[in-house]
């Protein structure tokens, strides 16, 4: 019970492993092979990258193309056809036979050579440049026992003995000038360009018989030699050493690897850093008589199998080692395995194959990675096919938000797709789910799609709505339809949210006033200033300065300063009459930014300064006129505004009244020196000294600064006798002291002024006394004589006496005189 129980769980684990994906991808070769097959038995095969060669036992040669079309067929022998091959052109094929004979016959011509031996020819190798060489050689062998290398020459062709008495010749291929074959020893090589033998590779001790399993030789590339014989491959590899002194380069060989299979190998290939093996299974326990089928291994150059794939070739059962044959085209990757009455065509599994081995597994994820990564080589298939696929595999499996989330990659600009599974996710209620990823654009989607949404929304989540109003074009979907249907929703359960959604779609369907309202009412501020700025709503707010104030302070303030074109001052002042601090903020605001704007209105805002921001009252009355100046000074009395009133009461002209309120009232000797000062008037400094004289208190603050506006002897004169003047002592010296700077200041001035005339006198001198230039062909500015006078004796006689003005101008003194 242990041992079934083990064994169960080892069955289980191996069902858990993962399968392995197959290298190669299997085709049975078609078109004309099957007729060919069915009377004839395949004995040989040979590939060229132009086409494919097949010999049979009857002695028929059938030139294919790859899709096993006959394209020529030669009726070269009377016996089995053993082997075959083509010069590098592919212009030439060579055959050899039981029937003792090689026949060369052209692909392209009708020329055709047949060569008689003794014996049965087992093997041969054209020269890869058979066809344009004039010796035109091949090397062959059988069961003579010997290897000849046949060459054209003056009048015949002759053969020549490259090696003998080991047995007969197996197999013979040729590389370059490089021929190798294999006899009952072993593998020799031989170069024919030098014309010696360069080694001798031996067969293993214990390996099988050599008539019973045919060698297969294989240039992988001109110097690399793939060797596998029964149940052994060895990989040899020729080198050259370098001449020395006395010593000629010379050619040898080292094997690179050498193994032995569990199986016995009907041919061998190279793909890329891999072996591809045509195995043929014996199964002790089956019994003489019955063979397994073959399978075409990849092994690594190691001898660690990669893969395994046994072939279901028609007949297997009664077949040997030696019925089957594999046959390459390298530069594809592209195998031909032969048996009599199959040809089974194996290639290397491009990115297609591997797409469809993912899907059929439904690993639909990692398809859809590697055909995006590789999107050039996809051929078959396509990614939106393999993307719908695994949005189908991930519903079912309930991964909504993962489904949902591949869209855009999977279904790019694609609309019906996209249309399709919009449907699919809103048909199990994940409208959530999809709404993010739904295009907008490239693809935009039919209106139904985006409306039928925004209803499920306004049922179902109010707030999604509203970030699809705000993300989604109006021009996307229907906004008729959307307000008749909240509307109708409004009509049944008020909800701020609905509210706010009817205020957007009222925006985007123009009913711009009626969307203000709801926002109004929804105190939605962050949207009311734009909307009124962006759409010209001025009108629809021009009776609603009141409410529009109290919901924004700052914000209406600030729109109804800066559109008193279309909201007139006065229309603002009639609404606002009710509440004197908001008209007050009004008004001062206009008046910052445009005095002139509510010039009507500033003698109301003489008393709104008064009642609300006394400190800008003056400055106001400073930089407005259009107020009268009694009704501000009534105010300003009965509030005893003092400064205000100074200021009114000199812009009335009443300077002395002003200068009287300024001591007698304020007693500010400081602002009323400043005041005199600005009048200029010489009668209202005394009586501002006088007045000041007149009170002791002010006596100090007087002599304190007024050194720099009066003489102060005279004021220090008129101080009555026995006055008491705190500080007196530091306000006289400070007098002195000013009246000795200013003197100075004086001095210093009067010496700069000295200099600088002294200066300029001496550079006005220099000037004057600077020469004037008078050109020789000047004439005189009244008689028009030239001033040098004229003539050809001219330097001989006397200059006139000229009179030359700095600007230039030049006279005869004679005419001036005259």
């Amino acid at each position: 019970e242990e041992d079934e129980e083990d064994e169960e769980d080892e069955e289980d684990e191996e069902e858990d492993e993962e399968e392995e994906e197959p290298r190669l991808k299997y085709q049975r070769l078609g078109n004309s092979v099957p007729e060919i097959l069915k009377t004839e038995s395949a004995s040989s095969v040979h590939v060229h990258e132009k086409f494919v060669a097949l010999g049979t036992h009857e002695g028929w040669i059938y030139i294919l193309d790859f899709n096993g079309n006959e394209i020529r067929r030669f009726g070269a022998h009377t016996a089995i056809v053993n082997d075959m091959s083509f010069d590098r052109p592919g212009e030439f094929i060579a055959s050899c036979s039981d029937d003792g004979t090689v026949v060369i016959n052209g692909l392209y011509s009708a020329e055709c050579e047949s060569f008689t031996y003794q014996r049965p020819v087992k093997a041969l190798a054209l020269d890869p440049k058979f066809s344009r060489k004039g010796n035109r050689q091949f090397a062959s062998g059988g069961l003579a026992q010997q290897l000849l290398l046949n060459e054209k020459g003056w009048f015949s062709n002759k053969d020549k003995v490259v090696h003998s008495g080991e047995g007969p010749i197996y197999s013979v291929a040729w590389a370059d000038s490089l021929i190798a074959w294999a006899n009952d020893m072993g593998v020799k090589i031989f170069d024919n360009a030098t014309n010696k033998r360069i080694t001798y590779i031996d067969r293993p001790e214990g390996s099988a018989r050599p008539d019973l399993f045919r060698a297969h030789l294989c240039w992988e590339t001109k110097s690399l030699l793939l060797i596998g014989w029964a149940d052994f491959v060895k990989i040899a590899q020729v080198k050259e050493r370098p001449a020395r002194e006395g010593v000629a380069a010379a050619k040898y060989v080292e094997i690179l690897a050498f193994f032995h299979t569990d199986f016995y190998i009907s041919g061998l290939a190279p793909l890329g850093d891999l072996l591809v093996l045509l195995a043929y299974v014996v199964d002790e326990e089956q019994g003489a008589g019955k063979a397994e089928r073959p399978e075409l291994r990849i092994i690594t150059r190691n001898n660690d199998e990669l893969s395994s794939d046994a072939l279901s070739m028609h007949g297997f059962e009664r077949l040997t080692a030696k019925d089957y044959h594999l046959a390459h085209l390298a530069a594809e990757s592209v195998f031909y395995i032969v048996s009599p009455r199959d040809i089974v065509v194996a290639r290397s599994r491009d990115l297609d194959d591997h797409i469809s081995w993912l899907i059929d597994r439904k690993l639909y994820a990692q398809a859809v990675k590697e055909a995006e990564e590789k999107a050039d080589q996809v051929k078959r298939h396509k990614i939106q096919d393999i993307g719908e696929k695994y949005l189908g595999q991930l519903t079912e499996a309930r991964e909504f938000e993962k489904a949902a989330a591949l869209c855009p990659s999977l279904l790019k600009d694609k609309a019906p797709l996209w249309h399709k599974w919009i449907q699919v996710f809103c048909k199990i209620n994940q409208h959530a789910v999809i709404v993010p990823f739904i295009p907008i654009r490239n693809p935009q989607l039919s209106p139904e799609t985006y409306t039928d949404m925004l209803l499920h929304f306004l049922d179902a989540d109010e707030e999604m709505l509203l970030k699809l109003l705000d993300s989604w074009p109006a021009a996307a979907y229907s906004v008729p339809t959307l307000i008749d249907a909240v509307k109708a929703k409004l009509g049944a359960a008020h909800s701020e949210k609905v509210q706010e959604g009817l205020a957007r779609l009222l925006v985007l369907g123009g009913e711009h006033e009626k969307a203000l309202e709801l926002y109004l009412k929804l105190e939605r501020r962050e949207v009311v200033f734009d909307l009124i700025d962006k759409f010209d709503l001025y009108g629809a707010v021009r009776d609603k300065v009141g409410k529009l104030i109290r919901f924004d302070e700052q914000r209406s303030l600030k729109l109804l300063v800066n559109s008193t074109d279309k909201i007139p001052a006065s229309h603002v002042v009639g609404q606002l009459k009710g509440d004197r601090r908001l008209l007050h903020t009004y008004l001062d605001a206009l008046f910052d930014k445009d005095p002139r704007a509510g010039a009507q209105h500033h003698e109301l805002q003489v008393e709104l300064y008064a009642d609300f921001d006394y400190a800008k009252l003056l400055p106001f009355l400073r930089q407005s006129s259009n107020y009268r100046l009694e009704t501000a000074l009534q105010l300003c009395e009965k509030r005893k505004f003092h400064p205000e009133m100074v200021f009114i009461l000199a812009r009335m002209g009443n300077a002395k009244q002003a200068l009287k309120l300024l001591v007698e009232h304020m007693e500010d000797v400081q602002e009323a020196m400043a005041f005199c000062q600005e009048q200029e008037d010489e009668e209202l400094w005394e009586d501002f000294i006088t007045c000041c004289l007149s009170r002791p208190q002010l006596v100090a603050p007087l002599l304190q600064d007024i050194g720099a506006h009066v003489d102060p002897i005279k004021v220090v004169k008129r101080i009555p006798l026995g006055m008491n003047i705190e500080g007196l002592r530091q306000k006289l010296i400070k007098i002195i002291s000013d009246y000795h700077l200013q003197m100075s200041l004086r001095e210093g001035c009067e010496h700069i002024l000295k200099s600088d005339v002294v200066l300029l006198g001496r550079r006005l001198n220099r000037l004057q006394r600077r020469a004037v230039r008078v050109d020789a062909r000047a004439r005189c500015g009244l008689t028009g004589a030239p001033v040098v006078g004229g003539g050809d004796n001219m330097l001989l006689q006397p200059y006139p006496s000229l009179v030359v003005f700095f600007g230039g101008r030049a006279y005869q003194e004679e005419g001036l005189v005259s």
